[in-house]
């Protein structure tokens, strides 16, 4: 496999592209884009003078991801452990100027230039790209301290000592979906990988010890947060307003919704529909059975992942895959869960739907990733097969029975 000088693949070392994840990804995305264009003309017309504003700039940034998707399925996926720690200094170094930056919606979450030669340029969301960077890094380290992975030491701190500064400046952001999502990919990579799952459950316990210090001693630097989680009710009357729009969207769309673009939620009724509500809008217009199509798309996404990852060609590569996908699954379901009050808003957007530059550059980026992993997974298989059938063939011609190794 190559890992020095020469990244690029060669076709010996790779086999066909794995089709149905593709075809099923195309459509994703084709629906995504539909979506958006129909849950954002209203606020893009009203905020930015024109209908087209968020539709122009998501298909900018697609196809930007599709060039970065194609690269990354040319090239081996072992040449990011060579730059995986760098890759964690600079995410560092970036959510550390992420601070100095103007707050938006009383958070530090966005890399901008306000004033300047880069004023121009796009806003960076920094955390899409350490989502990636820790997967990266936690593969990394599984694979290093493979054989030791059930100790307490290997199996559970090591993974975690790099979690810890990135915990600590989302923290002064605030950014507690962020949080909440990285740290459930890196477990998700742990228990999946083979860490011990009893280590699995006290990190959780850590974690819900940590978000009760945070509600009884920092509740002032966090109060949006404790907005969010004291407005998490049933009750109609209390409930915040977006998530009461959300509902009304949701019931108004019946089994076969409006219609596509007949959304009245999207009227600026219901705020950031282009966003982490986009799939309020999809349920009004296309109704259960639309929601469902989506679901099942996305499920299907997630078992194509999975299967990938198991058939991948060594370690690093299942470790890599299973972070990808655990990323996809998790903020599916944490986005659906929150537009649906099944737990409070989040502010996780929906993949390949919601408005988001450099949320949609990552993901098909990882996507491309994906390719690649599944590529020399299948050529592997092929070479497996191939060493099995030559064994085979040469233990006919020694009188052996077949299946049985050759002395020679």
């Amino acid at each position: 496999m190559a890992r020095g000088k020469q990244a690029q693949l060669k076709k010996s070392n790779t086999g066909p592209y794995p089709y149905a994840f593709l075809v099923n990804l195309a459509i994703i995305q084709v629906f995504g884009l539909l979506m958006l264009f129909s849950a954002s003309y209203a606020t893009g017309y009203l905020y930015h003078g024109s209908s087209y504003f968020y539709i122009a700039d998501q298909i900018k940034f697609t196809l930007l991801g599709e060039v970065a998707m194609i690269a990354a399925s040319r090239f081996d996926y072992h040449w990011f452990r060579r730059w995986t720690k760098w890759l964690y200094l600079l995410c560092l170094i970036l959510l550390a100027v992420v601070l100095t930056c103007e707050p938006i919606n009383r958070c530090r979450r966005w890399l901008h230039w306000s004033t300047g030669p880069l004023k121009h340029l796009p806003s960076i969301q920094v955390s899409e790209i350490v989502k990636f960077a820790m997967i990266l890094m936690t593969a990394l380290i599984m694979c290093n301290y493979r054989a030791k992975c059930k100790t307490l030491r290997y199996g559970l701190i090591y993974p975690l000592l790099p979690l810890i500064p990135i915990v600590v400046l989302l923290y002064f952001e605030p950014h507690f979906s962020g949080m909440i999502l990285i740290c459930a990919i890196v477990a998700s990579m742990m228990l999946l990988g083979g860490s011990g799952g009893a280590y699995i459950l006290g990190m959780g316990g850590v974690g819900v010890a940590g978000l009760w210090l945070l509600y009884n001693f920092a509740a002032d630097k966090v109060a949006y947060v404790m907005e969010r989680l004291e407005g998490w009710t049933s009750d109609l009357t209390k409930m915040p307003y977006q998530t009461y729009q959300s509902l009304l969207a949701i019931g108004s769309g019946g089994w076969l919704g409006t219609g596509l673009g007949n959304s009245m939620e999207k009227q600026l009724w219901l705020p950031e529909p282009q966003n982490d509500f986009i799939f309020s809008v999809v349920c009004e217009e296309l109704g259960f059975l639309g929601a469902l199509m989506v679901i099942i798309l996305f499920v299907a996404l997630i078992l194509q992942g999975i299967h990938i990852a198991y058939g991948a060609a060594d370690l690093y590569g299942t470790l890599l895959a299973l972070g990808i996908t655990a990323q996809i699954t998790w903020q599916v379901f944490c986005n659906i869960a929150v537009v649906t009050n099944s737990m409070p808003n989040t502010g996780i957007s929906l993949p390949f739907f919601s408005q988001g530059g450099t949320s949609l550059l990552m993901l098909l980026g990882e996507m491309g990733v994906m390719l690649n992993i599944a590529r020399q997974g299948a050529a592997a298989k092929a070479e497996r097969q191939a060493r099995e059938a030559a064994r085979e063939a040469a233990a006919a011609r020694d009188g052996a029975p077949a299946g049985e190794k050759s002395n020679g």
